[in-house]
């Protein structure tokens, strides 16, 4: 997927740059307190372009670390869409298990 497409996923919750703290097993608390970068009014990153310059804490999501983070929320566009994507995966991957399995049936 391009870079472009992958970040038009994103509806601009602004939540994942707020502050969090790690409560330990598995409990992320948000804080009110954003990103000095965070306009608050529009949810949009001020520095966008050099948001890792400017901010070393900041990470640019990826597929991979959308599917590890355990901290960004339930509702966040990237988390529902990567369930999507492990969803039809998985249907998928059974479809194919089952047809094999009826295929060496026949033969038998």
């Amino acid at each position: 997927m391009k870079r472009e497409e992958w970040e038009a996923i994103c509806d601009k919750c602004g939540k994942c740059c707020y502050e969090k703290v790690d409560l330990g097993g598995g409990i992320i608390r948000y804080l009110d307190e954003p990103c000095q970068h965070l306009d608050t009014e529009t949810n949009l990153c001020k520095v966008y372009g050099i948001r890792q310059d400017a901010e070393p804490d900041c990470i640019q999501l990826t597929e991979d670390l959308v599917r590890d983070l355990g901290w960004l929320p339930e509702d966040c566009a990237y988390v529902r869409y990567m369930r999507h994507q492990d969803t039809l995966a998985a249907v998928h991957s059974a479809a194919v298990h089952k047809k094999r399995s009826r295929n060496s049936k026949r033969r038998r």
